[in-house]
């Protein structure tokens, strides 16, 4: 293998911008990619389902022995970039020349598994089956792979590679995430002539989300309002007002706590104001938690020893594919694999850690492929 294969074929991805519902491009890019390989590449019709211009693309790499078959998963999508894309490498590190996201995440991933599955098949390396899945809108809301028929797979061990930390770090858990859409109704009025006779929806939602609890809540819960609008001019009480919430928790009964005290801020806040709310809360997505000496934490554990790393364990604060996959009662876990500061101007990601992932996903298959199937 020349050392530059990933290298070349990571930079030829994060070059195609990608935001969520528009990953056509990097899509045909893989796909092609995997038939090249010689593989029977499908791509189902979530694209239609979930509002993107790409449905999942899916292969298998048939049993060559015994042991334990794996699928590996990632996004073909980043987070919108405010900028063109021009991957540079600078002293072993890959970055973005153009001042916005790079796409390591999660494209970084995509270009490790598929190398380790060109050298897989150009080594005839023996394994116990290999599949590929590569999934839509990940960032907005995990939405292609739970759009994604988890039938098709013959495997019952997964990993993604979507952690920003240091190779080694095995997540053994991710939380439980609700988001929640709040539009609160008031009535305008001239704010300098009349102002007695407005309802502000802007100082109802104010008050509410003044009494939220914010950030991180506790060790195993956080929340955030992200996204907040309202009002037509600055003359005029505010007769509307939106904003997005996103709460999150490792345990559910939080969760719900959260939720439920937000929800009567909400309510009382907008009769303090007089104001009308229509609330939407709905689950983004469940969590999960794996104990160290589950089949698929054990495989993790091993691989990475074999490829030089010692292994950490730690809990994630952020959803990833890996929660559908858990929920529909696959193992699968989320691998950090070097990237850093995702998700800004500032990511990178480098040579070493791409080159070093491909060598910690053959060992993967190395292993799984010792051990029996469940």
């Amino acid at each position: 293998m020349a050392q530059d294969d990933v290298v070349s074929l990571f930079t030829e991805l994060a070059a195609l911008p990608s935001p969520p519902g528009d990953e056509r491009a990097v899509a045909d890019v893989v796909g092609e990619y995997m038939r090249n390989l010689g593989l029977d590449v499908t791509e189902d019709d979530a694209g239609a389902r979930i509002g993107s211009n790409a449905g999942n693309l899916y292969a298998r790499v048939e049993a060559t022995d015994g042991g334990t078959p794996l699928f590996l998963c990632a996004h073909l999508d980043t987070v919108p970039p405010e900028a063109g894309i021009d991957p540079v490498l600078e002293d072993g590190v890959i970055r973005n020349a153009a001042g916005t996201i790079l796409g390591a995440d999660n494209k970084s991933a995509v270009a490790v598994m598929l190398e380790a599955t060109r050298r897989l098949l150009a080594e005839n390396r023996p394994h116990g089956g290999l599949e590929l899945l590569f999934t839509p809108k990940e960032e907005v809301g995990l939405y292609g792979a739970a759009a994604f028929d988890h039938e098709r797979l013959h495997a019952q061990v997964g990993y993604v590679y979507d952690q920003a930390a240091p190779i080694g770090e095995v997540i053994l858990g991710a939380p439980y995430s609700h988001s929640m859409e709040v539009k609160l109704h008031g009535r305008a009025a001239h704010a300098g002539m009349y102002p007695e006779e407005g309802r502000s929806a802007i100082a109802a939602a104010a008050k509410a989300i003044a009494d939220f609890k914010l950030g991180r809540v506790d060790d195993e819960s956080t929340a955030n309002v992200g996204v907040i609008g309202g009002g037509t001019a600055g003359n005029i009480v505010p007769e509307w007002c939106t904003f997005l919430a996103d709460v999150r928790s490792h345990d559910p009964l939080k969760l719900a706590d959260l939720v439920r005290e937000m929800l009567e801020s909400i309510t009382f806040a907008a009769s303090l104001e007089d104001c009308q709310v229509e609330t939407n809360v709905h689950k983004s997505y469940n969590g999960y938690r794996f104990k160290r000496d589950d089949e698929a934490i054990r495989i993790a554990s091993v691989g990475l020893e074999r490829a030089g790393f010692e292994p950490t364990f730690a809990l994630s604060g952020g959803g990833a594919d890996a929660n559908v996959f858990n929920e529909r009662g696959l193992a699968c876990v989320n691998l950090a694999n070097g990237m850093a500061d995702i998700h800004t101007p500032d990511e990178h990601i480098s040579v070493q850690d791409l080159e070093r992932m491909v060598d910690v996903t053959l060992a993967l298959v190395d292993v799984a492929r010792e051990t029996d199937a469940a």
